[in-house]
């Protein structure tokens, strides 16, 4: 029996991680699952509510961790390396670009021990964002690299990481987890919802929300957007996203919102986020997981940001790209009028089994 520790801290590591779990469930593989949550998010919103709702395991190792970024990765670092030192694991499985990613490919490594990333070879080329950092430095230093896409093991080789370009790495395409997920919480994709008048937004990025002038400024193009076309904004509001909004628009910010026609909801679990997708015309947000479950079910989306890893959406032409919060509105509308023609049935990111797909390659290569 092989044992592989599983590291995770975040909203969109639980729904890959839920997807593979469930593949290793009962050693039908013969690997043994340990799993440690590193307290990256630490909320009963952002953490206890999702890990319910997935039917994931219960961690064997929790982390208590600073919010305080750069003192929470050291603590992270020092917490997984405790636990591979009791666990004595065959492999580190990572999932994504999270700190906790970056922090788990790091204590494999000076453990010496293999790394396992789940979700590799994306990138935005945008070095501003944190997560960007994270997935070039895990790529970097693991052992088996697992890419949701052709598209990212392209980008891989073009900075000459491919199998067997350094002793014992491997690199494969396995589609991607998240579909799993989605098809086993919310199944197919439903037509467009044409006579639907919501969009689903959601905003949490540093640079889209530290700043509370940038914030206003996007919640204010949100809302004329939607008061031009009549819709209504779905916001469910990250609690980084809450506090910006209060320096912007002071206590009654809530009220502000729905003066300007957006709806303002809770941190929502990741059912009741599908079921919001199949009721919505568009989704707006700086997600790169939304961006991808959009996709799933069948919605067009507006990225607000300058780039995306998921450049394979883009170029389907089913996402587009607002950099600023004055290109909102013109994105939109342009999704809109092409909204007819988008083809969302293209297997870019697999068939959705992806977690056998991993767990036998996983087999294959703890015990070779």
């Amino acid at each position: 029996m092989k044992r592989v520790l599983t590291v995770i801290g975040a909203r969109p590591q639980w729904m890959k991680a839920s997807a593979l779990s469930r593949a290793l469930k009962d050693n039908k593989w013969g690997i043994e699952e340990r799993v440690l949550h590193t307290g990256q998010h630490y909320s009963e919103n952002m953490a206890g509510r999702f890990i319910e709702e997935l039917d994931l395991p219960r961690a064997h190792h929790t982390l208590h961790v600073t919010h305080e970024p750069a003192l929470r990765m050291g603590q992270m670092m020092e917490g997984i390396l405790r636990a591979i030192q009791s666990d004595e694991p065959d492999a580190v499985l990572l999932f994504g670009d999270t700190d906790s990613t970056l922090a788990g490919a790091w204590a494999a490594s000076r453990s010496g021990v293999p790394a396992v990333h789940v979700e590799a070879g994306l990138r935005s080329f945008d070095r501003n964002m944190p997560e960007e950092v994270n997935r070039v430095l895990t790529d970097a230093v693991c052992d088996l690299l697992f890419c949701p896409s052709q598209a990212a093991v392209d980008l891989l080789k073009a900075e000459g990481i491919a199998t067997g370009s350094r002793p014992g790495l491997r690199v494969e395409i396995s589609g991607d987890l998240m579909l799993d997920t989605a098809r086993h919480f919310g199944g197919a994709a439903e037509p467009l919802a044409k006579a639907s008048k919501h969009v689903l937004m959601t905003l949490h990025r540093p640079s889209n929300v530290d700043d509370s002038k940038r914030l206003k400024d996007w919640i204010e193009a949100a809302g004329a957007t939607a008061r031009s076309n009549e819709w209504k904004v779905v916001f469910p509001v990250h609690p980084r996203t809450a506090a910006s909004a209060e320096r912007a628009y002071g206590p009654n910010w809530k009220e502000a919102c729905a003066d300007r026609g957006i709806e303002v909801h809770d941190p929502a679990g990741y059912v009741q986020m599908l079921h919001w997708l199949k009721s919505v015309r568009q989704v707006w947000t700086d997600s790169g997981g939304l961006q991808k479950e959009a996709y799933f079910m069948g919605r067009p989306a507006v990225v607000c940001r300058g780039t995306t890893e998921w450049s394979e959406l883009v170029d389907l032409g089913v996402t587009t790209l607002a950099p600023h919060p004055d290109s909102l509105e013109y994105r939109a509308m342009q999704l809109e009028q092409q909204a007819e023609g988008l083809d969302f049935s293209q297997p870019v990111y697999g068939d959705g089994q992806s977690a056998a797909h991993i767990a036998k390659t996983l087999q294959e290569w703890l015990n070779q």
